[in-house]
């Protein structure tokens, strides 16, 4: 059996199916899940919890330049630092293209040691 290290529950709230009870998601995956959210949740969304998110939705139409791939970068580095204290990022690439906004983070689990990398979209819709 595997050591387990983290452990949250997921938001879909799947039961098992055998128990019925809520099945805890744990390592790694929680840690993926938990930076997709933290991406994905447009800030100010959170009732009684206003500054969790980023606002990277805000440049989806903007002109793909270094200046919108730096912002971009600058608010994930500060964003996750404040928010997800398991990981240590190591790089950010920041991909955008008719259809969004692609990212890939390369980070480190803290207690882990161990190398880990996310790839997410934040898609563009009508």
């Amino acid at each position: 059996m595997a050591t387990i290290f983290f452990k949250d529950l997921p938001l879909d709230f799947t039961p098992h199916p055998v128990s019925g009870d809520v099945r805890p998601i744990t390592n790694e995956t929680a840690i993926k899940r938990s930076l997709s959210n933290l991406i994905k949740t447009k800030r100010g969304t959170r009732p009684f919890y206003p500054e969790y998110g980023t606002t990277i939705s805000n440049y989806l139409f903007e002109n793909d330049s270094v200046f919108t791939r730096h912002n971009i970068k600058q608010e994930l580095t500060e964003t996750i630092a404040r928010f997800e204290p398991r990981v240590s990022l190591r790089n950010i690439l920041v991909e955008n293209d008719d259809y969004g906004i692609t990212i890939k983070l390369d980070y480190v689990i803290l207690n882990v040691g161990r190398a880990s990398s996310l790839i997410t979209t934040i898609a563009r819709t009508a």
